[in-house]
């Protein structure tokens, strides 16, 4: 049966579930739904129906969000996979938890979602990927491996395990992460669709190459979507609608956006659908994926721990609140990733204006090369390769792309300093190992050396350089909490 056929039975479905009364969020706290959270892998915000991408194949996400609540202003805190996840997971921004490079673990002591609501007597499945450590920390009442399927690129979601337990779960309630490895690549060479059946976001620009890409990369979607769809059929099948808290959101955004702070990178696109509970519509709301664990805590009847970075949104699911969080805030580093030129990043948005500090900009490296300072290879290359200035200010309302940088200009000076203080203000609290004027830290990685030359990524070291890196920093000891 075709995707849009089984997408018309699941929304006929579906539609007379709604039935709103007045509710609040004291009214949905304790009530210990099902929750499940899918969770896409590699989509940028602008790569949606919802979003106003009139050719790409997201049917089943665009029937789902007429049926639920959309989050125009949702963001992670890092745009790479396993800083994403981390912080989804913990509740807290990557530098907190400690999983601010990819490919890295979080730190010790540090709760997930699976020891919280295990806690609470709920059975935590991971269902896909994980790309999170240690399994110390992730204590999942069961991991449903993905699947290999012939003529894929990626393994796909384990459905028939998740059918399995849904016939048989019983009373007690479930969170199940639904982590796709779709739409990430390697995409899918076989696609149906054409350059002309792409709709190609301004950022990037309409050569051949990328056109033929994005053939691909819509074909990996299509993929993801039958996956959700799949899903929500499940809850369908076992009667577990009514009683389930479905979220959707995308890790975070792919071309032009992976390992970046800027906006189409950090902006995710974010849903919920509980029928007869979450009023359907969309929401301004600035919200985070920190806000995820204190969501799924309250809803099961605990007490949210207080030093928790994000909050819960029931306030918002049930329609009560139409505001969130003040600031929303970002973290880039560029290390131990296939691409590995130094560039940290930090930025923080009030859902309007998005303030970014590069702290290994060229303008520094010749401030301190006038100062007399030995510049590091590895630094001054990352400058080069990245060229940004040091200060970039953007007003997403007008500029949603981020192409006119206002930093320099006087009009935006109060709101620059405003959005400056409050990053270092978080920084300051995050115990960020990054100051206004302090040394950028190159990190001990365990993937990706500096001075590992890889071809295949088009890395390459002189030899002059390819011996060990003085002065390397174990990313959790530079970042320890404060007492």
């Amino acid at each position: 049966m075709s995707l849009l056929k089984l997408l018309s039975l699941f929304t006929l479905g579906f539609s007379g579930c709604l039935n709103l009364g007045s509710l609040s969020a004291e009214d949905l706290r304790g009530t210990r739904p099902n929750i499940v959270f899918f969770l896409a892998d590699d989509q940028s915000f602008p790569d949606h129906a919802i979003n106003g991408n009139t050719k790409v194949p997201t049917p089943v996400t665009l029937a789902l969000s007429e049926e639920g609540l959309v989050f125009d202003r949702a963001y992670t805190g890092q745009a790479v996979c396993a800083p994403s996840r981390s912080m989804l997971y913990s509740g807290l921004y990557p530098i907190r938890n400690g999983c601010f490079l990819n490919h890295y673990a979080v730190r010790e002591g540090v709760k997930t979602i699976a020891t919280y609501l295990r806690e609470l007597d709920y059975q935590v499945i991971l269902a896909g990927k994980s790309h999170v450590k240690p399994a110390a920390q992730f204590p999942w009442s069961e991991h449903m491996n993905p699947v290999r399927q012939a003529g894929l690129p990626r393994p796909v979601i384990p459905v028939e395990k998740m059918d399995r337990f849904m016939e048989r779960s019983g009373r007690q309630p479930f969170c199940i992460i639904v982590a796709s490895e779709y739409p990430h690549g390697p995409y899918i060479k076989d696609t149906p669709f054409t350059q002309n059946d792409i709709q190609m976001p301004p950022y990037l620009p309409s050569t051949e190459w990328n056109l033929k890409r994005a053939t691909q990369y819509y074909a990996s979607i299509a993929q993801k979507e039958r996956e959700v769809l799949a899903v929500l059929n499940l809850l369908k099948k076992h009667g577990l609608e009514k009683n389930t808290l479905f979220l959707y959101a995308d890790d975070h955004g792919a071309d032009m956006g992976k390992f970046t702070v800027s906006d189409r990178g950090l902006r995710v696109a974010f849903m919920a659908r509980w029928p007869g509970k979450v009023v359907p519509g969309r929401t301004e709301a600035l919200t985070s994926f920190a806000d995820f664990v204190p969501t799924a805590i309250e809803l099961a009847g605990g007490t949210v721990p207080g030093n928790l970075d994000g909050k819960s949104l029931l306030p918002i699911l049930s329609g009560v609140a139409e505001k969130h969080h003040d600031y929303v805030y970002g973290v880039s580093h560029n290390q131990g990733i296939q691409r590995r030129s130094v560039f940290p990043q930090r930025s923080v948005h009030d859902g309007r204006f998005h303030y970014v500090r590069n702290f290994n900009s060229l303008e520094r490296i010749e401030r301190e090369r006038a100062a007399g300072k030995e510049i590091n290879y590895f630094l001054e290359r990352g400058a080069k390769e990245h060229g940004k200035p040091e200060e970039e200010l953007y007003d997403t309302k007008v500029d949603p792309f981020e192409f006119k940088n206002l930093a320099q200009d006087p009009a935006h000076a109060t709101t620059k300093a405003r959005l400056e203080e409050a990053l270092f203000a978080w920084m300051d609290q995050q115990n960020d190992h990054l100051s206004e004027d302090g040394p950028v830290t190159l990190f001990q990685v365990e993937k990706h050396h500096l001075n590992q030359t890889e071809k295949q990524f088009k890395y390459i070291v002189p030899e002059a350089y390819a011996g060990p890196v003085a002065g390397l920093v174990d990313p959790h000891a530079s970042t320890s909490p404060n007492p």
